[in-house]
Order: structure tokens, then C-alpha cells, then sequence
């Protein structure tokens, strides 16, 4: 007898920053089990909404302090399994506009963080679906203008703590 696959819904964050050389820059964090390069992400937190939601789960897997916007970007998919069972999770995605990245954070022994350019990212995602959203929302034919020059961090240093 076949189990029915359960679903999952999650909401991420794809931490983005401006660097001084004006190219854009994403933050990944190693998922705690697999040790896989994604985007902080988790489950929908009551009382928050989604890109709020998003920007907190940065800050605990990552260290990452900015802006999220509300506009959801896309959903990526994978499976995992979960208690003995195949389990779909989607996960929604909301950019976050980084400003900085404190010193201590509450996943900081967890975890690994990685910022690196966008071909970086694309080869390290652990998920296909997942480095095709990111491509797609920061590919040179899209419109112009989704990040500018208010998007850089403040100061010279990214850290604080």
C-alpha cells in the first residue's frame, strides 16, 4: 500500500546585497541536517506576515539584519523526508535587502553563511528549482532597478553586534 506524500509550507528569505562595486551579492546558510547550501527559510510564524516572517528567519539562521519586501518572488520546491515519510515542502520566497549581519546570532553554531556573487550562489544552491527562482528574479533582462544605491549597508563595516 502506497503513503500519500504530505506537504509542507515554509517561507524563505533570499538575502540580497548591493556590494560597492554595485553587483549583487546573495547569502546562503547550510540546511542543519544535510549540510546543503540554501536560504534561510522556515514555517509561517502567527502574527507575522510572510515577508516579516522571512526577515526573522534570516536573522536567526544567519545573522542577517535588512528589509524584506512584501511582493513574494516565487516558490521553489524539494522533498524530504520527515519521520519516515516523503514530504514535499514549498517554500515561498521574499526578497530581503540586507544592511548588515550582526556578530551573534541564535543559529550561529548551527549553521554555516556564505555571501558570494550570483554565479557562486547558482552552483552551490542545493536545489534546482530553487537556483532557477533566484536566477529568474536576478537575471540581467529583468527591469532594472531592483536594487539601488539606498540598498547599500551604511558605514564600512557589515558586522555589528
Amino acid at each position: 500500500m502506497r503513503t500519500r506524500k504530505q506537504e509542507l509550507h515554509q517561507i524563505g528569505a533570499l538575502p540580497l546585497l548591493l556590494n560597492e562595486s554595485g553587483e549583487v551579492e546573495v547569502f546562503l546558510v547550510t540546511a542543519r541536517g544535510s549540510g546543503r547550501w540554501i536560504i534561510p527559510k522556515g514555517n509561517p510564524i502567527p502574527g507575522l506576515a510572510p515577508h516579516d516572517a522571512a526577515a526573522q528567519e534570516a536573522r536567526e539562521e544567519a545573522g542577517l539584519v535588512g528589509v524584506a519586501e512584501p511582493r513574494c518572488i516565487g516558490t521553489f520546491e524539494f522533498s524530504r523526508r520527515r519521520r519516515g515519510r516523503d514530504t514535499t515542502c514549498l517554500v515561498d520566497v521574499y526578497p530581503l535587502m540586507v544592511k548588515l549581519q550582526l556578530r551573534k546570532w541564535a543559529e550561529a553554531g548551527q549553521r554555516s553563511v556564505l555571501q558570494c556573487n550570483l554565479e557562486t550562489a547558482l552552483s552551490l544552491v542545493g536545489s534546482a528549482s530553487l537556483a532557477f527562482l533566484i536566477e529568474q528574479y536576478l537575471s540581467p533582462q529583468m527591469p532594472s532597478g531592483r536594487l539601488g544605491p539606498s540598498d547599500r549597508p551604511s558605514g564600512t563595516s557589515l558586522h555589528v553586534d
